[in-house]
């Protein structure tokens, strides 16, 4: 059994599936994670480098066949980090490589495989489309607004376009809590950030922040009727676990 470890990175991955055609591992003995912390003492254990070239070399094969739509599949899938995602991912390219005429294989869903892919870019596209509705912006100062999130998954990339369309000309920061690492948006520029004080370069909130969050609180519990209140369809549209940096649902 080969045991081939990557630094948790798209490139890393397809890094890895060039690293495993080139020395022509046996597909049936091979099982890859990104976690090296807990090697297999009687396994053959390998720390695949990423490549940028060997990783663009594969990804440009697989686009080639499945397009960019089903390249979004991979990354959406990819995006889950579910521990069974590495090697999924490899039986996936080598069902494909192994079709080269077929290209839409990922709708392919007589395969196990490709089922669980599916219901993995399924669970990732919904928490994308929630994040883009729960996000919520503190204006701080130097014209900053920051947001915090705690995804389930790594969305962070797939929502920044969307943010960046609708706030071309502002100062913003998305920052997610649970990763340590956010994206900073100025002037049409975007920088990865590791901390919170790393780019955008503020000393606390604007002064009227606190005010608005008020203003927006009550807002929220004036227009509340409570004779149509539905809990249990409240928690279904907006789960509680988005609570936490929902302004309207913070105390007066």
């Amino acid at each position: 059994m080969h045991h081939l470890y990557y630094d948790g990175s798209f490139d890393g991955l397809l890094s890895t599936v060039f690293h495993i055609y080139a020395k022509k591992y046996p597909p049936q003995a091979i099982h890859i994670s990104c976690n090296s912390n807990h090697a297999d003492l009687f396994a053959q254990n390998e720390t695949v480098p990423t490549s940028p070239e060997h990783a663009r070399r594969v990804f440009t094969r697989l686009e080639r066949q499945i397009g960019r739509r089903g390249m979004l599949k991979l990354l959406y899938g990819f995006l889950s980090a579910a521990p069974e995602m590495p090697d999924t991912f490899f039986r996936i390219v080598r069902l494909t490589l192994a079709q080269p005429h077929h290209a839409n294989i990922l709708s392919d869903y007589g395969h196990f495989d490709v089922m669980q892919w599916a219901q993995w870019v399924k669970s990732v596209g919904c928490e994308k489309h929630r994040m883009e509705a729960f996000v919520r912006f503190e204006e701080w100062e130097n014209n900053l607004y920051l947001a915090r999130i705690e995804p389930q998954f790594d969305v962070l990339p797939l929502i920044v376009r969307h943010f960046r369309n609708r706030y071309p000309d502002q100062k913003w920061a998305i920052f997610d809590t649970q990763r340590h690492y956010g994206i900073y948006h100025d002037s049409d520029s975007l920088y990865p950030i590791s901390n919170l004080e790393e780019k955008p370069q503020h000393t606390g909130r604007a002064t009227h922040e606190k005010d608005y969050q008020k203003l927006w609180q009550r807002y929220f519990q004036s227009t509340t009727i409570l004779s149509r209140r539905n809990p249990r369809l409240h928690h279904q549209q907006m789960p509680q676990r988005y609570w936490k940096y929902l302004t309207e649902k913070q105390a007066v």
